[in-house]
């Protein structure tokens, strides 16, 4: 009989990429000398429907060995759509914490609830999001919208942000290169109370960002990556790849393409999820005049006739796109030059001030317009864009041309702050909630699409979707220099079926 301990499962239990008869479930067995020699070791794995794990439902067998640098994914098919499961694992006479679960609601479902989050950076702060997403009961999943790990070093290159003087320093020190630096920084992750308490509470879906490879990646390299110091892109890629294969509880969507990451979730009829990757299948973001070259593509040619194909092809309620970057228009030559620099700093607007970011989806405008008219053409309604990335809370309308009053809107966007990630104050260096409201104001003003913003705070968006409205919730909490419990419900915006117009709603209470 094996006994309780975290000492053989230090980096917890986990599961993900729910489906509405399976879901997967992961841990990692801790060594005491992980020695790259050293023998695979059996894994037992139960299920259950109760949290003790008396009456199994499935249960079974794998291995953990230093090829998967053991870490194991159990995929438990046969489960009931729309429950509540438990599982753990035992391994070297010891037992792991139990974990919780869900499945994706069946066929005529008519609620699904989701946590949308974003931007994760160790050194930048406590994950008390984490810590108050992992407390809620009313989620059937978290989606994460990428930036799971940051590869930077501790003494970051001058692109990016310092780290805050928490505590809280990066392992490796160094900028993740090596596929043992991107294990130790997904290892380190995982040591978190906070983040292990989300894993064991929730399943997760995700795609990526740009930090869990390097910093502005595209296809053919990134920002900081240089070749004489860092060896060959496609190698680095290849790497980072394999280590979030390893540490995320995830099916890959394509087993023999392990850099695919795009792929469609159902549920039940009533919201088709798609997740892209706007990152490691790019062209290299460019300033004008290149970025309006007709060629470029933020999402690569393949999985762009699959994104077109796959909204053509969904006869569900509502479409909901899991997008790393933000879609709707951020930038107009009516904002104040007083107000650049600070949006220039979260990369909404390009650095110098003077247009666009390269490096959200208005630097492919070409692209951006023929997705927004392949929505318009195609009557394709009910689409709702969950995107992250640029460390603000951001309720926007998507169209076209948003300067035309005849361009009726084609989709709405919730866009998820950063859970630690340095947002406009921190950047900046004044007090939170005093110069940045001020910018938000400015912004609505100049941005017709734009109906609200929060430019400091860190937390995440509950989406509650009904056959007849989804909604957006931008949860708060009140700092991530310390732990804290606080929370707060910052602002609520909704969306009726086939009317792509956000309306607002009143706040509500914490859960509880």
């Amino acid at each position: 009989m094996a006994v309780s301990g975290t000492e053989s499962f230090a980096h917890g239990v986990a599961s993900g990429d729910p489906l509405d008869d399976r879901v997967v479930i992961w841990t990692r067995v801790s060594l005491p000398d992980p020695d790259p020699g050293a023998a695979d070791v059996d894994v037992h794995w139960t299920v259950a429907m109760d949290p003790g794990l008396s009456d199994p439902v499935a249960s079974g067998t794998v291995r953990a060995g230093a090829e998967s640098d053991w870490t194991v994914h159990v995929d438990v098919d046969g489960l009931q759509p729309g429950a509540t499961y438990y599982y753990g694992f035992d391994a070297l006479d010891r037992r792991s914490p139990v974990g919780r679960t869900r499945t994706l609601p069946g066929p005529g479902s008519t609620h699904l609830r989701l946590v949308s989050v974003s931007c994760a950076k160790y050194n930048a702060g406590f994950f008390n999001a984490y810590g108050r997403i992992a407390e809620r009961d009313d989620i059937d999943f978290v989606l994460h919208l990428g930036d799971y790990i940051y590869e930077a070093a501790q003494k970051p290159p001058g692109s990016q942000t310092p780290a805050a003087d928490i505590g809280r320093e990066v392992d490796p020190l160094h900028e993740c290169v090596s596929l043992s630096d991107y294990r130790r920084r997904y290892a380190q992750y995982r040591l978190d109370p906070q983040l292990q308490a989300l894993h064991g509470a929730h399943p997760m879906i995700a795609t990526l960002d740009d930090h869990e490879l390097a910093d502005g990646a595209w296809r053919n390299g990134s920002v900081e990556h240089q070749v004489d110091r860092d060896g060959d892109w496609a190698h680095r890629r290849a790497r980072a790849f394999r280590a979030r294969w390893e540490w995320l509880p995830a099916r890959r969507p394509v087993p023999e393409e392990p850099e695919r990451v795009f792929r469609a979730v159902h549920v039940g009829g009533i919201a088709d999820l798609f997740l892209i990757d706007t990152r490691s299948r790019r062209d290299e973001p460019v300033p004008p005049p290149e970025m309006h070259d007709p060629g470029r593509s933020a999402l690569g040619l393949e999985q762009r006739e699959w994104l077109v194909e796959q909204l053509g092809a969904s006869t569900a309620s509502w479409r909901l796109l899991a997008n790393p970057s933000v879609l709707g228009q951020v930038w107009s030559d009516r904002l104040p030059a007083s107000v650049r620099p600070a949006l220039a700093e979260v990369k909404l607007i390009r650095g110098d001030g003077k247009g666009a970011d390269f490096d959200q989806w208005e630097g492919y405008p070409v692209e951006r317009d023929l997705l927004l008219r392949h929505l318009t053409d195609h009557g394709i309604d009910g689409v709702v864009v969950l995107s992250g990335d640029v460390h603000v809370s951001l309720a926007l309308e998507v169209r076209r041309d948003p300067f035309d009053p005849a361009s009726p809107p084609v989709a709405v966007e919730f866009v998820t702050t950063s859970l630690t990630s340095q947002n406009v104050d921190d950047k900046m260096g004044w007090p939170p909630r005093t110069e940045s409201v001020a910018i938000e104001q400015a912004m609505v003003d100049a941005l017709p699409d734009l109906r609200w913003c929060e430019l400091d705070s860190h937390g995440y968006v509950v989406v509650d979707v009904t056959r007849e409205r989804v909604t957006g919730e931008w949860w708060h909490v009140d700092t991530v220099l310390r732990q804290s419990t606080a929370e707060r419900c910052a602002a609520r915006w909704m969306v009726e079926r086939d009317a792509a117009v956000l309306t607002a709603g009143s706040a509500t209470m914490p859960p509880g």
